[in-house]
């Protein structure tokens, strides 16, 4: 799937807003199956959730975006769809992550590369964490939720990310300490991210979100950790005004 992602961010536009559209669509299609509700209503609140991010696009101003959202809420309403807390939670999470993710792209300076400093932090905090976890063991992260997990695996996952950090920092020839502590940071957030949605499969009883990819689970499965390091990225240009990658 890399290929395909990484040359979506690198064109931008249509191209990553479809994308992140797709993907939306289909995590919270997954996210409700996981939550027992299936049918025309979720089919029609996961069309809801794909449009978040193409919205985004089409309108280019937060008015127009809000007014969307709001819109959605109040579809909710009306269906009385928001009583179930795990439906409701999940529809917001992935509905502003996604919506990050074509956000932070737009952004005038740097868009294509903090995404591309976005993804390559969880790819190499999943890899990292999963072979040094698997050679050296020992205690578990989180038994209850995720028992494959270890505390050696999420070290392991931190230095990966850092390191991945580091060298975007030196291609884009910026603060490469600060970016090097930043994607440490994210790696944790990824982590976080990829125990929340066990901790819901495991409530409902689910092995995988999905089986839309063979041998690997759902696109849920596979996103887990993008979606909180998306929201994670966002509040961090938010807060510093621009993205990190431009941060003195």
């Amino acid at each position: 799937m890399l290929p395909v992602v990484f040359g979506a961010v690198w064109l931008g536009g249509w191209y990553f807003a479809g994308l992140v559209a797709l993907a939306a669509g289909l995590m919270y299609w997954e996210w409700q199956g996981l939550c027992g509700e299936k049918g025309r209503k979720a089919n029609l609140f996961a069309l809801f959730c794909a449009s978040g991010p193409l919205v985004l696009l089409i309108a280019g101003s937060t008015q127009t975006l809000v007014g969307w959202i709001l819109m959605t809420l109040v579809i909710f309403l009306l269906h009385r769809y928001g009583r179930q807390g795990f439906l409701a939670a999940g529809f917001a999470y992935i509905y502003l992550a996604c919506i990050g993710l074509v956000w932070l792209r737009g952004l005038d300076m740097a868009g294509m590369e903090t995404v591309i400093w976005l993804g390559a932090v969880v790819v190499m905090t999943d890899t990292c964490a999963y072979f040094t976890g698997r050679t050296l063991g020992g205690p578990k992260l989180a038994p209850k939720i995720s028992p494959k997990k270890t505390w050696s695996g999420l070290v392991g996952g931190i230095v990966g990310a850092a390191a991945a950090g580091a060298v975007v920092a030196g291609f884009v020839e910026t603060n490469i300490v600060t970016i090097t502590l930043l994607s440490g940071v994210l790696a944790v957030v990824a982590q976080i991210g990829d125990l929340a949605i066990s901790k819901a499969k495991r409530t409902f009883n689910v092995k995988d979100s999905s089986n839309i990819i063979p041998g690997h689970g759902g696109v849920l499965d596979r996103f887990d950790g993008i979606l909180s390091t998306s929201l994670a990225m966002v509040l961090l240009s938010l807060a510093g005004g621009a993205s990190p990658l431009l941060w003195l």
